[in-house]
């Protein structure tokens, strides 16, 4: 019967791994398909894309996290960045960095403009937030 489970379990393991990243998955080539005009997440190593693929958006991780704790009084709010790719259809990718706090929070790419909307979690007081455990909220809109 063990045996049986087994290879249930591991056949179930392989034809999952035969259709692409699990949902949720880092793996850039398993794209989320988004809404115009609607927040959406993305975890590090996610990728968006809008309108039938004329706008691919990755969140390749968080370059920087000075926001001050939530359990702690400062004087400044400090700032989160994320560090991501866009790829625009027929157009080389590249780097843009938005923030949480300061200026660039939104980017133009073409007809479509990219908003950072938030970034989760918030830190606490204790330790650093793992880089995997990251989310970034945005919103792409067309212009």
């Amino acid at each position: 019967m063990r045996r049986i489970a087994f290879l249930f379990v591991a056949s179930v393991s392989l034809a999952c791994a035969g259709t692409g990243a699990a949902v949720g998955s880092s793996n850039p080539t398993s794209a989320k398909v988004v809404v115009l005009a609607q927040d959406f997440d993305l975890a590090p190593g996610q990728a968006a894309v809008v309108d039938g693929g004329a706008l691919n958006v990755t969140f390749d991780k968080v370059a920087e996290d000075s926001r001050c704790p939530s359990d702690v009084q400062c004087v400044w709010a400090g700032d989160g960045a994320v560090a991501m790719t866009v790829i625009p259809a027929g157009a080389p990718r590249y780097p843009v960095t938005l923030h949480t706090t300061l200026t660039p929070k939104a980017v133009n790419s073409g007809p479509y403009q990219i908003t950072l909307v938030g970034l989760k979690p918030y830190p606490k007081q204790g330790p650093k937030i793992p880089p995997a455990t990251y989310v970034a909220t945005l919103q792409i809109i067309r212009q």
